[in-house]
């Protein structure tokens, strides 16, 4: 059985956005189409991750709740989360009674 966890192109996916992220340069980055995670707030299960209500996903139905994959970074006051698949555009947080 073999087990990947991160293709090499995902890791250098990854490891771009956040050389971006750590020069300054987030509006370079395509976050204007990622997702928005609505009620969001953090989980741990053995790795961190959110979950929250998803829109605009590519391919996930509008308001459904999800839990993503591994979270690799997250700026609240940017409003936005790297997970190991794709950038969010996070909404409100969970607690605030908006979705």
């Amino acid at each position: 059985m073999k087990f990947t966890y991160l293709s090499a192109e995902d890791a250098q996916r990854l490891s771009a956005d956040l050389r971006a992220v750590e020069a300054g340069s987030v509006g370079t980055l395509a976050l204007h189409i990622a997702p928005i995670l609505e009620a969001h707030q953090m989980y741990s299960r053995r790795i961190a991750c959110l979950s929250g209500y998803v829109f605009g996903h590519p391919s996930l139905g509008d308001g459904r709740e999800i839990m993503t994959s591994q979270l690799m970074y997250m700026d609240t006051e940017a409003g936005i989360a790297r997970t190991v698949n794709r950038w969010y555009r996070l909404g409100h947080p969970a607690g605030t009674g908006r979705v």
